[in-house]
């Protein structure tokens, strides 16, 4: 590279105090960036690294922004800074929430209301991508669905990162006037930016291998794409590659972004040391300019349509994904078919331009113009309808839910006694709404505020065996039982309470989700994120068992599956015999159904009692499989055949005794598991002898 005759602004190519002008292959760029987007979600769902250009692009216009404030005003201030950004990103963002929101009651099932509520919430106070890192780490929304809100996480990120910059500067710049520092604002604001650069890329780095699913969203793993562009912006604008140079970037940079989805799995892999890829395309692009002649990829990416599309960009990235979520909702489709994603980005580029021209060019050229404060003024009082709804939802949701609790002892809902009566789908009661309701069933979580909980963490390879053990009543008391194992596992929790209560019994369990008492791994397969954490649980689990002296184990005794037979798995009888030979009794419990396809979903599209949402009961269990294992179980090991407290005979319906079974595809609401309590009770009783 050499230096360029005049040193470029940062955004035009031009002398500095020239009038700006706009960088058209910028505008080709993110055209580029966004049809990747958008044709990767639509057709295989894969990551094409075009947000990664974005964020890129954000980082560098930042600086180009401040630093055209402090050109033409000789200070940077805070709130003029705020006010372009918010301008420019929030009314667009504010519109396609308030559209999704509308569609998303019309289209999402009941029980997925809670979900876009809270989405909703997060998108609209910018902290969507911490809404996602929390359903990344809670095994308890591992059935949740794609949020038509999803979009909203990058967005998050950047503007986390755009409203605080310009603070930290502002704070910096005065920290270097009251040193008398101020001729170093220049070498200090580099350094700066370079080393939050490279500590944000080595820790995503470290965070990307240790959970991949939760660095993806985070902020921090994040930061380096956008200090790299602050970086380019810094180094980089004054620079004018020769013509030969120019052609290599730019063309090597689209050439290498337009490949980097279908050979790179980013959506497991970013972002990484891997994310550096498309982040050096969108450098190369950028500081290519227009320096390569005739033959430079700017004369393609400076072409009309690609700027059109490029200036309408933001739009098009907002509108793509809620269309696309809402479209497979409402067709039940994982993919859509070629006309239907026609159809969707058809659709998309349409509310883009129409949002562009009605809202995001308006408030862009109107706002800044206004006071700094009551500029932002109109923003934040815009937001507020928006969030306001779903809070207000949210807070609707949980009056919902306390309506469920309070309907513990009702006999309107005998739910699993039911069983023993003739009228297995209402249990013998007219017109009375079946309960949880369909907008809080996936919320129906066995709860213990009562329970004291501790985490243990011993020291082992590659991973630490972290062990939370919760305890529910008096240390002297008379008996103490020990529950262990996966979130089937839990669900003996709320009936066994109530039990443990009556019977002044002291009920500690042990539980991790996918895992189980057993010496193999039945669910997480080896390779796959959670494994080693879980091998490693397993491994202690048996010591700290028989470290607490229980006077009963209670833990799953066999596996249902959605789509094969019912088993015993092997590595339960090793675990089992373990205890056994430690002395302590063990009852397992056969496990509960799991079905095909989720079951609230099923019941809000076809009715809660339509055959099109109950299993046979021959498809779950296997009966022949109890009698199999008879002989082979250890001395002290009891398995009871729980089926009858979830089937009848033939079927095992979604609603028993009033009440509704699953809160997903194969959890069972504890709702439900509070009406198995007398079934529960007379099996534990009788095996037991307490």
């Amino acid at each position: 590279m050499r230096p360029a005759t005049s040193t470029r602004s940062l955004d035009a190519g031009r002398p500095v105090g020239a009038a700006p002008a706009r960088r058209t292959e910028v505008d080709g760029l993110r055209a580029l960036a966004v049809t990747l987007v958008v044709g990767y979600h639509v057709s295989t769902g894969r990551v094409s690294g075009g947000v990664d250009v974005f964020l890129v692009l954000s980082g560098f216009f930042l600086v180009h922004s401040l630093a055209g404030q402090h050109r033409r005003t000789g200070r940077i201030r805070v709130l003029p800074q705020l006010v372009r950004t918010t301008s420019r990103l929030v009314p667009p963002a504010l519109v396609v929430l308030a559209v999704t929101a509308v569609a998303g009651v019309l289209v999402v099932p009941e029980g997925r209301w809670r979900e876009l509520a809270a989405h909703l919430l997060a998108s609209a106070t910018f902290t969507e991508n911490q809404r996602l890192v929390l359903e990344a780490v809670d095994y308890s929304a591992s059935n949740a669905m794609a949020s038509p809100l999803q979009q909203f996480w990058s967005l998050s990120i950047q503007m986390q990162v755009l409203l605080a910059a310009p603070v930290l500067v502002v704070a910096g710049a005065w920290l270097l006037r009251r040193t008398g520092r101020e001729a170093w604002g220049r070498p200090v604001a580099v350094a700066s930016v370079a080393a939050v650069t490279a500590a944000s890329l080595a820790w995503s780095v470290v965070a990307t291998a240790e959970n991949q699913s939760v660095a993806y969203f985070s902020t921090l793993p994040r930061v380096w794409e956008l200090g790299i562009g602050a970086l380019a912006a810094l180094l980089l604008a004054g620079v004018r590659p020769r013509p030969g140079v120019a052609v290599a970037l730019g063309w090597g940079g689209v050439g290498a972004l337009v490949s980097f989805g279908a050979l790179v799995d980013g959506a497991h892999r970013l972002p990484g040391w891997e994310a550096l890829w498309p982040v050096a395309c969108a450098v190369a692009v950028v500081v290519a300019g227009d320096s390569g002649g005739r033959w430079g990829v700017h004369r393609l990416l400076g072409l009309a349509p690609a700027r059109w599309l490029g200036v309408r960009s933001y739009g098009l990235y907002l509108w793509h994904w809620p269309i696309l979520v809402l479209y497979l909702l409402h067709t039940g489709q994982d993919q859509p078919s070629i006309s239907g994603a026609a159809a969707i980005v058809g659709l998309s580029v349409v509310l883009a331009a129409a949002t562009h021209h009605l809202v995001e060019r308006p408030a862009g050229a109107r706002l800044p113009g206004r006071r700094p404060v009551v500029a932002l003024a109109v923003v934040v009082v815009g937001l507020l309808p928006v969030a306001g709804a779903g809070l207000a939802a949210l807070e609707w949701l949980d009056r919902q839910a306390a309506r469920t609790a309070a309907a513990a002892d009702d006999p309107d809902y005998p739910g699993a006694v039911a069983l023993t009566g003739s009228l297995v789908s209402t249990g013998g009661v007219d017109g009375v709404d079946p309960l949880p309701d369909l907008a809080v069933i996936r919320d129906d979580w066995a709860d213990f505020p009562d329970a004291t909980c501790a985490t243990d963490e011993e020291p082992a390879e590659p991973v630490p065996a972290v062990t939370e053990v919760c305890v529910l009543g008096p240390d002297d008391a008379e008996r103490r039982l020990v529950v262990v194992g996966d979130s089937h596992a839990a669900h003996w929790l709320t009936p066994l309470a109530v039990m443990a209560e009556a019977h002044s019994w002291q009920l500690t369990w042990l539980l991790r989700g996918g895992c189980n008492l057993s010496t193999e791994s039945e669910f997480i397969q080896e390779g796959t994120p959670g494994y080693d954490e879980c091998a490693a649980w397993r491994a202690r689990l048996v010591d700290r068992i028989v470290a607490l002296e229980p006077d009963l184990v209670v833990t799953n005794g066999t596996r249902t599956e959605r789509d094969g037979p019912e088993y015993l798995p092997a590595g339960y009888l090793a675990a089992w015999q373990q205890l056994s030979d430690a002395g302590l009794p063990v009852l397992a419990l056969r496990d509960t159904p799991r079905h095909v396809d989720d079951v609230p979903d099923c019941m809000a599209r076809e009715g809660d009692t339509s055959p099109a949402c109950t299993l046979s009961r021959d498809s779950v269990y296997q009966d022949g499989v109890l009698d199999e294992a008879a002989p082979a179980l250890p001395a002290g090991v009891q398995l009871v055949d729980s089926s009858r407290y979830f089937c009848t005979a033939t079927t095992c319906p979604p609603v028993i005794g009033n009440v509704r079974v699953y809160m997903d595809v194969g959890h069972v609401t504890a709702t439900y598991m509070r009406t198995v309590r007398p079934l529960l009770q007379e099996d534990f009783l009788a095996r037991t002898g307490w």
